[in-house]
């Protein structure tokens, strides 16, 4: 998918994970390359920056980078609140 984001529904993340890999600190390390926007040059998630991910089951959520080493992304997830589409 070049240049788009994943959806579930109507609903767009930018980076997917594995619900089985979330950490008890709500970390969890995502890879670009086997995301929805894998393909979007423009992507460039950076420490600090705000993303949302998704596990293509429930609703995506917000997350903030924590770390990034090229293709991997860790990010903290906010487990307390989804994302919902707009529009």
């Amino acid at each position: 998918m070049i240049g788009t984001i994943a959806t579930v529904g109507s609903e767009a993340y930018d980076l997917a994970f594995d619900p089985n890999d979330v950490g008890p600190d709500s970390v969890v390390e995502c890879w670009i390359s086997q995301g929805p926007r894998a393909g979007d040059a423009a992507f460039d998630p950076q420490p600090g920056d705000a993303v949302t991910a998704g596990d293509d089951e429930g609703a995506p959520l917000p997350a903030r980078v924590i770390r990034r080493d090229g293709n991997r992304v860790w990010v903290q997830l906010d487990l307390t609140r989804s994302v919902h589409a707009v529009g």
